[in-house]
């Protein structure tokens, strides 16, 4: 693979791995414990997620949160999700090859996400393996959550790379914002939880149906 990329950023929910069953079960157990009946598809959490959990629980509880209720009620999902953030996740198929071959061609594997830090690195050493990725930052207290560069900005600086070396792969508007924002290209997949049509609105540099078109595409790169 002859590429001028020096890293790929990769998106974590709805990218690399399937994690909408358990998220959605998280937040039907808060509802639960507040004495609400659930009344939200897999659909639904599929639209609801993507600009990190805080947003996420106040969208299950469709906006009827005081600012202090909603702080409890994260704080509470965060721990919740973490007791059972691998029952259902999973690598969706191929991607274990991308990274194992994007790796082996010595470029630089980061993971960027607004799901918690502690959950992301969790999640991302249980299924890829330990020290497979340079770097995974999840959502934390102290850095704007993506689209905002400053994640991403970290991950650059402390690989010493520059936005026009990397590219960033994710399955949502706010992947391909984040990208712009960036100044690095993107590729926009279209098994995560997003359609291919709102995917097409925020006009992104690529779109892959499969995992495998990857490497097409960082060979042109």
């Amino acid at each position: 693979m002859n590429s001028k990329i020096k890293c790929v950023i990769f998106d974590l929910d709805g990218t690399l791995v399937n994690t909408i069953v358990d998220l959605g079960r998280a937040c039907d157990y808060l509802l639960k414990n507040s004495g609400i009946e659930s009344k939200w598809t897999e659909d639904n959490y599929k639209a609801f997620v993507g600009n990190g959990a805080k947003l996420l629980v106040e969208r299950a509880f469709n906006g009827q949160l005081n600012p202090e209720q909603l702080e409890e009620q994260y704080a509470a999902f965060k721990i919740k999700y973490n007791e059972i953030k691998m029952e259902n996740a999973y690598v969706y198929a191929g991607m274990l090859d991308v990274v194992k071959v994007i790796k082996d061609k010595g470029i630089k594997l980061a993971v960027c996400t607004n799901k918690p830090d502690k959950a992301a690195k969790g999640m991302v050493e249980e299924l890829f393996g330990k020290d497979v990725f340079d770097i995974v930052l999840g959502a934390t207290d102290n850095l704007p959550k993506k689209p905002d560069t400053a994640m991403a900005d970290k991950i650059l600086s402390e690989l010493a790379i520059s936005a026009d070396e990397c590219i960033w792969i994710g399955d949502s508007s706010v992947d391909i914002e984040s990208a712009k924002n960036l100044g690095c290209k993107s590729i926009a997949v279209t098994w995560g939880f997003r359609s291919v049509e709102s995917l097409l609105v925020c006009r992104p540099d690529y779109i892959v149906n499969s995992p495998k078109e990857i490497f097409d595409i960082l060979k042109k790169n």
